[in-house]
């Protein structure tokens, strides 16, 4: 690993870009890996190779990788959630790419923050926050092998392009698959950011179409694995009580006939930090932890609660709504 581009998470989702390709040691590696801990490495120059007439494999930066047998491995660092964002992520790189699409593969990525910088998928801003640095990963690895093929070919790069996982030559029937490429490209650095251009948008061939979700044939073959489907030893599950009414307080309770109920380990209060609440500020409740689901679940009906309904007791949604109708 010699290259890389570092780029910090901004907390307040700006579009800044802060990117930015130089020449590393050793030392500084060791220290931009303590620095970028809340950030992402945009680009960091994987370059793997072994013996001769084993697979090899090029990773310009840690979303994208392709071997010499010209299979082309996405990274989706955002989970799948229902909304297609693993696959809506992987499709601006390999649109960027040129990557033939229905022979990429989609690697779900590890949770790790020092690597990929934000992996919270929420608040639908996955494409919003991601669009641009995508596009980024996928110019970088297209412009490498742009270059890589128009060395072999003695012409300039910009009678060059990418289609099908290959590099074209413009007007001639000449092309090479990305895999034949690797050799070359393990003894490339990674480019200056500014000779790094992404496509106009009307050249793209997959954003903007209806393009099928990824992982649909294994959710709907029941393939797929879901949070619910995961069962680690000594796991717990977590059932909340919270009051009926947002912003309520738990003046008093009584655990003792849910901690009764077989396989209910422990009730946990959860303390509510005022009003509005957010992702952050949690509503009041009592967690009931069980060994399984339908413990947790008859251990929460159990619960003997005395709750202060604060200022939303009186709240009624058909008032209100004929409140806003007439304002």
């Amino acid at each position: 690993m010699k290259n890389f581009i570092p780029v910090f998470k901004d907390k307040n989702k700006a579009s800044e870009d802060r990117s930015k390709i130089f020449v590393a040691s050793r030392r500084d590696f060791l220290k931009i890996g303590s620095l970028a801990t809340g950030g992402f490495l945009l680009g960091v120059n994987f370059q793997c190779s072994g013996p001769k007439g084993e697979v090899v494999t090029f990773a310009p930066n840690v979303y994208i990788s392709f071997d010499s047998d010209n299979q082309v491995t996405l990274i989706a660092h955002r989970s799948e959630m229902g909304t297609g964002i693993r696959t809506s992520l992987p499709m601006i790189m390999a649109d960027e790419l040129g990557a033939d699409w229905s022979k990429i593969k989609i690697v779900q990525a590890e949770g790790d923050e020092d690597k990929y910088g934000n992996q919270n998928t929420d608040g639908s801003f996955s494409v919003r926050m991601f669009f641009e640095p995508m596009r980024k990963a996928g110019a970088t690895a297209r412009h490498m092998l742009i270059q890589a093929a128009a060395a072999k070919w003695g012409v300039d790069p910009s009678e060059c392009y990418t289609e099908n996982s290959e590099v074209h030559l413009k007007e001639s029937r000449k092309k090479v698959t990305f895999g034949d490429l690797v050799q070359d490209l393990l003894v490339m650095p990674l480019p200056d950011p500014a000779a790094v251009k992404s496509k106009e948008l009307s050249e793209y061939k997959l954003i903007g179409t209806d393009v099928a979700i990824y992982d649909a044939k294994d959710i709907a073959t029941g393939k797929a694995v879901f949070g619910a489907d995961v069962d680690l030893p000594n796991m717990q599950i977590a059932m909340i009580a919270r009051s009926p009414v947002v912003g309520a307080k738990i003046i008093s309770y009584n655990d003792a006939k849910a901690l009764a109920v077989p396989g209910v380990n422990q009730v946990v209060k959860i303390e509510g930090a005022g009003i509005p609440p957010g992702l952050d500020k949690p509503l009041e409740g009592l967690a009931v932890l069980a060994s399984n689901t339908w413990a947790a679940k008859k251990g929460r009906e159990a619960l003997e609660i005395e709750w202060d309904l604060g200022p939303n007791q009186d709240y009624n949604s058909t008032a209100q709504l004929e409140a806003m109708a007439k304002s």
